[in-house]
């Protein structure tokens, strides 16, 4: 039943387009114009899904307007890659099928000689895509440009070998690092709300956690173990790293060098470069996990990300708070709080 209604909607797609062009266009192929998008794609045979899907989403006489538009197109063969019963299974969900129509379509005409990597395309669907281009081919999310550049008079059109799903909107609330008994825990509101922000703002708690776990480790071995240091750092954490300074040589310059040598690679490694990002802040690349330094000899970070991510973020969370409560107390009191 459904690859009937499949074939009725392609035979449905052919007497539309025909009915525009007898109708709208009637002088378009006796003259030096070419066709629109709509007629350009139909006329190549290889599109057949593709138009069945826009006249079932009601999309043709929008592709038929002056635009212009640039249409990343996938082939019949690109929606046959897709699970078997997604394109019948679209066909009855109309405003699915449009939100992923529209998502191969940007406002303007975009040459491939105006693209170039790292771009980001906003979509009729106001989604956005993403543009490679190494490796020696063109790649928009992934999908490879097959045949670029073929001209109608409303716009442009690139073929592309797979269909383009619009990735689900960010949700703070399925990131990492919610956990029981509280959940989603964000009462004053300082979580944001979009990607780019969040993975700042995941990146710095991340480094704090570390820091502080570093530190309790620190504060145990030198209140409850003077001995690993000779006895010579000894008393309240606060005071200890002075002390340290009088121990070994260049003490504090060793720890800021170290600091500078880690913010640098991860700098380089999952920045953005400058000028690539919205805003005075440079955000951090698309493909970077957040706290990844490439740096697990013992395999620690396992196979999901997410739940070893949750748990770092846990501990890291509960050593800030062991931290900062030891110093306040040590402060209060000037005495060790261990």
């Amino acid at each position: 039943m459904l690859s009937l209604s499949l074939t009725f909607l392609l035979l449905t797609s052919v007497v539309t387009v025909s009915a525009f062009k007898s109708s709208s266009v009637p002088s378009r192929f006796n003259s030096k114009l070419q066709a629109d998008i709509v007629d350009t794609a139909v006329g190549a045979g290889s599109f057949k899904t593709l138009a069945a899907a826009l006249t079932a989403a009601n999309l043709i006489p929008t592709l038929k307007s002056p635009g212009p538009f640039t249409v990343f197109a996938p082939t019949d063969d690109a929606f046959a890659k897709l699970p078997a019963g997604t394109v019948e299974s679209l066909l009855k969900d109309i405003p699915g099928l449009t939100k992923i129509l529209t998502y191969h379509v940007a406002s303007g005409k975009a040459l491939s000689s105006s693209l170039y990597d790292g771009q980001s395309i906003a979509t009729v669907s106001g989604d956005s895509l993403k543009v490679s281009t190494s490796g020696g081919s063109v790649k928009i999310d992934g999908a490879k440009v097959t045949s670029a550049d073929i001209s109608c008079d409303n716009g442009v059109i690139h073929v592309i070998d797979s269909v383009l799903i619009p990735k689900p909107a960010f949700n703070p609330k399925n990131e990492a690092g919610v956990s029981g008994p509280f959940g989603f825990f964000d009462p004053v509101g300082l979580c944001p709300q979009d990607k780019k922000s969040f993975s700042k703002f995941r990146e710095s708690e991340l480094k704090h956690g570390r820091i502080a776990m570093l530190a309790f480790a620190g504060i145990l071995a030198g209140e409850l173990f003077p001995v690993f240091f000779g006895s010579q750092i000894s008393g309240p954490a606060i005071f200890q790293y002075q002390q340290a300074e009088g121990i070994f040589n260049a003490w504090s310059a060793n720890v800021i060098g170290l600091t500078l040598a880690i913010e640098g690679f991860n700098i380089v490694k999952g920045w953005d470069s400058p000028g690539s990002s919205d805003g005075p802040i440079a955000g951090l690349k698309d493909s970077y996990i957040n706290g990844d330094l490439g740096f697990d000899p013992l395999g620690l970070g396992g196979k999901n990300s997410k739940d070893t991510q949750t748990k770092e973020l846990n501990n890291g969370r509960l050593a800030m708070i062991a931290v900062a409560g030891i110093v306040a107390q040590e402060l209060a009191t000037g005495t060790s709080a261990l």
